[in-house]
Order: C-alpha cells, then sequence, then structure tokens
C-alpha cells in the first residue's frame, strides 16, 4: 500500500483494516449520502474511528435513506439537502476526506423515469464537483460508482480494462458521473478515486423498496418466511461483498495516494447462482423457525432488456494497488446480516 498523506494515530475500530480507519482518526470527513445503506455504515465506522463525522442526504423518498440509520451517534453532523444545493458548500469546507456515495441505484426506475436519474446521478454531482473546486479543491476525494457501468459482460471476470458498454440509464448515468469526477481530476486539480462496486448488503439496508437491488429482497423474504422469487432456472452469477468490507475498501482508498485518479473494482474473488445466495439466506434465517421456499418465475419483459446476464469481478487491482480483499465468507456475511435485522426489527416495518 501507498503512504498515506494522513497522520496514523492507534488503531480505534475493527469495521476495517486498522491501519486505514486509525489513518482517518481526527480527520474531518464528509459522507454524502450518509442516512443510507452503505453510507451509514461508513460514517458510523469513520465516527468509532475517532473521526469528526459530516453527511449530507437528500432523504429522496425512493431511495434508503433513513435518519435512525444514524441514532446511535449522535455526534455526526447530517445536513438534509440535495448535493448540488450551495448550503452544502459550509460541510465541504474544511473536509480532509469526501466520500461521494450519494446517488440512485435503481436500474428499473432508471427507466422509467430517466431524467430523474439524469439529474440525481449527474447534474447533482456536477454541481456537487463544482462545490468542491471552489471551496476545498485539496480534500481526498472518493465517489462509489458501479459495475453496472460495464454492462453485459463479454469474458469473466471482468477487470478494469472490460469495454464499459452500459445497458440502462442507470449505467449510463453513473458512467459519466465517474468521468466527471476524473476530468475534474485532470482539470481542477481534485483528487479523485472510484470505486466500482459489486452487489452490496448487510446491515443498515432498505429491505422494503423492491427497487433497490436483488439482495434485499432476498433478505426481506427470508427473515419472514416468505417465498424467494427467482427469474429464469436461478442460475445467473453473482459475486456479492457484506457492507463492511465495502467500508474497508472505502477508508482504504482514502489514504492510498497511488489510488489518486484509479478505476478500481471493488468485488469478491468468488461468485455464486443466485440461487445459492438466495439459499444461504434462508438457512441463516431459518434458526427462528422459518424456511423460505425458493420458486422460479418468468423474466418480465422490461426487465429481460436490461438484464447483464452473469457476472463475477476481478479485484485484482484493489488488491494490488490498495491492499484490500474480501474478508467475509458468504455464509458469515449472511449470518450477520439476519443477525442485525433480528435485533432491529422496525427495518421490516413501514412505520
Amino acid at each position: 500500500m501507498a503512504g498515506s498523506a494522513l497522520a496514523f494515530v492507534p488503531p480505534m475500530s475493527d469495521r476495517a483494516p486498522v491501519s486505514a480507519l486509525a489513518a482517518l482518526g481526527g480527520t474531518t470527513c464528509l459522507v454524502t449520502g450518509g442516512l443510507g445503506f452503505i453510507g451509514s455504515n461508513l460514517a458510523l465506522a469513520l465516527a468509532s474511528a475517532g473521526a469528526t463525522v459530516r453527511v449530507v442526504d437528500a432523504l429522496v423518498p425512493e431511495h434508503g435513506g433513513d435518519r435512525r440509520n444514524l441514532a446511535s451517534e449522535a455526534g455526526i453532523d447530517v445536513l438534509v439537502a440535495d448535493l448540488g444545493h450551495h448550503c452544502v458548500a459550509e460541510r465541504v469546507a474544511g473536509a480532509d476526506v469526501i466520500f461521494n456515495v450519494a446517488g440512485q441505484v435503481s436500474h428499473h426506475a432508471s427507466m422509467t423515469d430517466p431524467l430523474r436519474d439524469l439529474d440525481l446521478n449527474v447534474r447533482s454531482h456536477l454541481a456537487f464537483l463544482e462545490t468542491v473546486r471552489r471551496v476545498n479543491p485539496a480534500a481526498r476525494l472518493v465517489l462509489t460508482s458501479t459495475r453496472q457501468v460495464y454492462g453485459r459482460p463479454e469474458t469473466l471476470p471482468v477487470t478494469e480494462d472490460h469495454p464499459a458498454r452500459p445497458i440502462d440509464v442507470n449505467g449510463i448515468d453513473k458512467l459519466a458521473c465517474e468521468q466527471l469526477h476524473l476530468l475534474y481530476g485532470t482539470a481542477h486539480d481534485l483528487r479523485p478515486t472510484i470505486l466500482r462496486l459489486t452487489n452490496v448488503f448487510g446491515p443498515r439496508q432498505n429491505l422494503l423498496k423492491d427497487d433497490l437491488g436483488a439482495l434485499p429482497v432476498f433478505v426481506r423474504r427470508a427473515l419472514n418466511g416468505e417465498p424467494i422469487r427467482l427469474y429464469g432456472d436461478g442460475t445467473q452469477r453473482r459475486d456479492c461483498l457484506h457492507v463492511d468490507d465495502v467500508v474497508a475498501a472505502l477508508t482504504t482508498a482514502a489514504v492510498t495516494d497511488a489510488a489518486i485518479g484509479a478505476v478500481v473494482n471493488i468485488g469478491n474473488t468468488e461468485s455464486w447462482t443466485l440461487r445459492e445466495i438466495a439459499e444461504t439466506l434462508v438457512a441463516a434465517a431459518a434458526a427462528s423457525g422459518l424456511a423460505s421456499p425458493i420458486e422460479m418465475v418468468p423474466w418480465p419483459a422490461e426487465l429481460t432488456r436490461i438484464d447483464i446476464g452473469d457476472f463475477a469481478t476481478d479485484p485484482g487491482r484493489a488488491a494490488g494497488l490498495l491492499g484490500w480483499r474480501p474478508t467475509m465468507s458468504l455464509a458469515d456475511a449472511a449470518a450477520d446480516t439476519v443477525r442485525f435485522y433480528r435485533r432491529n426489527p422496525w427495518y421490516l416495518s413501514s412505520t
């Protein structure tokens, strides 16, 4: 791993590589989308490591943000605002590290309301980059993107050199957002790193909105003992990560100078069929006496057109550049996720 530009302090957390979180202790970090799934886990990890944490989140109703995700940490400064609003400048000023985690993730919603996706994933981020350029261009900047930018894989596993050919509006807008961050790096001396995330699941994920990905739907149905419905024959392959491994990648990228200007896949070294993933979640939830049946259903026509087929990530660049590797097995990740939601049943309630 390259040397950090931030001062090292003693370890304070085990939620990410000790050196990364420890190096961020005593710094000021801004997390956009910090009331959502990945953002809230990141914000809590940073706070526990001794960082001063600021959060900006628009709390878009269709997304997964919820104030209760950070209810256990009263010291985090939260601003509810659009990412591109002028009031965000106050939070940007003085931040040592900016984790830009905000954005829409629904592929289906991007096809039914493409202008809304453009607004959330491109316009607001461009306005935010202008704020960073004007107020705090020296801040370290880490953007979360998605493996969806690759489209349908030509070869597996997918490296960063694979052509980026998105097949839905969300993928196109995410790719545009990446390019804007990189452009501001070369044209305005910002210091971005792009992390393309695979499927992520774990604590603090919204389980009630079906548009936020298949995995939270699987988790909800497994916890409730409801049928888990898989399109086709359930043999499509995916790699997935527990959110703690993603937090580790984000914090490590933030303290790795060699990653400035880089695009890095953050995915698992293994992949599984969707049926295997569903079965693992069902097994983890079965301790309560519930056992969800797994059912095969036909593909809806509107989803078939934007389906990417099998996907598996090659995270070799993350290992070489960041020294990052996933640490949690699928079974352990499923067990940890089930335990969290059993302890926090409000995630399964609409109130």
